[in-house]
């Protein structure tokens, strides 16, 4: 029983991509010892423009790839995963897995009586878990949706000037409207703060990072287990590892305000 207690836990977290790395990099920032097994699946970049049933069986060859390395819980760090597959692998897997949902409550409580925008994939806008959160939060009416496909691949590939391109066109529905609080509907974006504050100085962000940190490590008891987290990177069908390792210790570096 002693043994059990002094284990370290070990935590699988997943993206289709690079864009989970945003929720790594809070997770390596806590003074909690854990041993973090990072998956992204370039091989089947992006999850965001498939078909739901796709994106689910995805999802669950990653989180098997996590059980056969011994994980005592999965963080799906990517929303597009979470709203396709999240409830039914909870109720599949025998770990515990947290997801990632937008952060349109605080979003909605920080700013009363104004709308917000969602930037999110195709998945997630269509999703029944949004629709739900939105129906249960009163909201309809006040969620203006923003379709970002495409934008995800870009931080993939490191495509910094042409995701401010693509961000420029987005980002014209909500300065026309005169909407200020912006919802990161993926974790991809939160990469991509910067170059949204730059074109849009007068916007609000908001993402779902901090609140599902908190959550993981409340749920697992963490906080009592003081120390340094390690981690571990896998990335599917890589060319060149150095290379792709390279740019994610890049991300984990990366600035955002």
């Amino acid at each position: 029983m002693e043994n059990n207690k002094e284990r370290v836990p070990k935590i699988g977290v997943m993206d289709s991509g690079m864009g989970g790395l945003s929720v790594l990099k809070e997770l390596l920032d806590l003074p909690y010892s854990a041993n973090f097994l990072y998956y992204g699946d370039l091989a089947h970049a992006p999850y965001g423009e498939k078909q739901t049933s796709e994106v689910l069986e995805l999802t669950r060859n990653v989180c098997h790839f996590f059980l056969k390395e011994e994980v005592d819980a999965i963080l799906l760090a990517c929303n597009t995963a979470t709203s396709a597959s999240a409830s039914k692998l909870r109720a599949e897997l025998s770990v515990p897995v947290f997801g990632m949902e937008p952060a349109i409550k605080p979003a909605l409580l920080a700013h009363p009586g104004e709308k917000i925008a969602l930037l999110a994939t195709s998945v997630t806008h269509r999703e029944e878990k949004l629709q739900d959160l939105k129906s249960e939060l009163g909201a309809s009416g006040r969620v203006v949706h923003l379709n970002c496909d495409g934008l995800a691949t870009l931080v993939d590939h490191e495509k910094w000037e042409e995701a401010r391109l693509l961000l420029k066109n987005i980002l014209k529905i909500p300065q026309e409207q005169g909407i200020r609080a912006l919802v990161l509907g993926c974790t991809h974006y939160v990469f991509l703060k910067n170059e949204i504050k730059d074109l849009y100085p007068e916007a609000i962000l908001h993402d779902g990072n901090q609140g599902t940190v908190r959550h993981l490590v409340r749920s697992l008891h963490l906080d009592e287990k003081p120390g340094k987290p390690n981690y571990t990177l896998f990335f599917s069908s890589v060319t060149n590892r150095e290379e792709t390792e390279g740019f994610a210790s890049r991300l984990l570096r990366k600035v955002s305000p």
